[in-house]
């Protein structure tokens, strides 16, 4: 099975746990660094997706061109460790469309 499917199987399976009614865009990997004094995380990422109520809630939607890898800050860095496998709520409240890490916030989850 290809590493896109296997992705794709992963997160539409993430999506349907996490239940009907979520909506917004997540980030599933392993945390790769930390840095303490910032707060930055980078993360190896497996999938990238979206779930919108105006197509469906049942729907996700893959990332198709999203980078592996991404930097992301947290305000409480000592409570992970490198090597731990998360799952990242992207909040954005702002219109622009744009990535900007000292803006957006992150709901970040253990994942077992």
């Amino acid at each position: 099975m290809s590493k896109s499917k296997m992705c794709l199987i992963l997160a539409m399976l993430t999506i349907t746990l996490m239940g009907c009614s979520q909506e917004g865009t997540f980030i599933q990997g392993d945390i790769t660094e930390i840095d303490e004094e910032s707060g930055d995380m980078e993360i190896d990422i497996v999938a990238w997706t979206t779930v919108s109520d105006t197509d469906s809630s049942e729907r996700s939607h893959p990332f198709k061109e999203k980078s592996n890898a991404q930097t992301i800050r947290v305000s409480n860095p000592g409570k992970y460790e490198v090597g731990q496998k998360i799952q990242v709520e992207v909040i954005k409240d702002y219109e622009e469309d744009v990535w900007d890490k000292d803006r957006l916030k992150f709901d970040v989850k253990e994942v077992d």
